[in-house]
């Protein structure tokens, strides 16, 4: 029987779940969600599939629009391509000098780069795409922290292919917080099923946990506020990883797993393993979602040679 998919949007989601048995301490099973296997490389292809699909059944997003939003990471990257395939001009704005080598990637899909003040960080990107939307004629602007079919999107496949896959055999969810789509569409789904949301974000910006907003180097986690589509306390836990850390996962993911993934991996990856190794996670199974690939990282410390 052919299996032949339409577009790329057809291959969005049923990412595989694959046991981390080298990485894994003695008693505790932990397995990867391995969202690199989406299309653009990143779970941020549910969420813009999500909110894509939501915007034109409102109406608001008709053929020949366009797409507006503020994202130097894998949130436009998902744009640009998802965005591009469904016939949509995308136009991302960004602080200055954020994208680094992701640009060349956003231009080659056919985006619209628009660099913002550095000084005014992703606030100042954010308002600079909603001005761009407003100017713009059928424009919409996506606005992914505020957007809950980005939540719903997450709820509908990631949450629910995880509780399948593992026959529902799972007992501690480990996400990446970004937009917060991925933390509350899993919390939302497992809230009835007994099974524990912890939500990752960096040590250095733990606004998750109410400390303040800082400086990080882990590229797709803590936006430096609380998305507003998520609420703390839907999640179990929130556990700040450091820069060293999150590079130390991805690492060990490398090596150990052959599994070249992101920051923002590593990062999930190492509070996956706090987790496993408490005495109460003994004969538990941990799900640890890891939301990005390692290439487009070239300029990062990830890849840098270790001396």
């Amino acid at each position: 029987m052919a299996r032949i998919a339409t577009d790329i949007t057809w291959l969005v989601g049923r990412t595989p779940l694959v046991e981390l048995a080298r990485l894994s301490p003695p008693g505790c099973r932990v397995l990867g969600k391995l969202e690199s296997w989406n299309p653009s490389g990143s779970n941020k292809d549910r969420a813009v599939l999500g909110m894509i699909r939501h915007a034109e059944r409102s109406g608001f997003l008709r053929p020949g629009g366009a797409i507006v939003e503020c994202s130097s990471g894998d949130l436009g990257l998902a744009l640009a391509t998802i965005g591009a395939r469904l016939g949509y001009r995308v136009v991302l704005t960004m602080p200055a000098g954020a994208a680094g080598p992701r640009r060349s990637l956003l231009l080659a899909l056919g985006a619209t780069v628009v660099d913002t003040p550095a000084s005014e960080g992703m606030r100042g990107a954010m308002a600079r795409a909603d001005q761009l939307a407003r100017q713009t004629p059928g424009a919409v602007c996506l606005q992914a922290f505020t957007n809950r079919a980005n939540a719903r999107a997450h709820a509908d496949t990631t949450a629910r292919e995880i509780w399948e896959d593992t026959d529902g055999r799972v007992d501690l969810v480990v996400v990446p917080v970004g937009t917060g789509g991925t933390a509350a569409g899993c919390a939302q789904f497992f809230r009835e099923l007994g099974v524990g949301v912890v939500a990752v974000e960096p040590a250095g910006s733990r606004v998750l946990a109410g400390g303040a907003a800082g400086a990080h180097d882990i590229p797709g986690l803590g936006a430096g506020f609380v998305p507003d589509i998520l609420r703390p306390a839907d999640v179990s836990e929130m556990i700040g990883v450091d820069d060293r850390d999150a590079v130390a996962g991805a690492r060990a993911l490398a090596r150990e797993e052959a599994l070249l993934l992101g920051p923002a991996s590593g990062a999930v990856l190492h509070a996956a393993l706090t987790l496993a190794r408490r005495p109460t996670s003994h004969g538990k199974t941990v799900v640890a979602v890891l939301p990005d690939r390692a290439e487009r990282y070239l300029d990062h410390t990830l890849l840098e040679s270790e001396t």
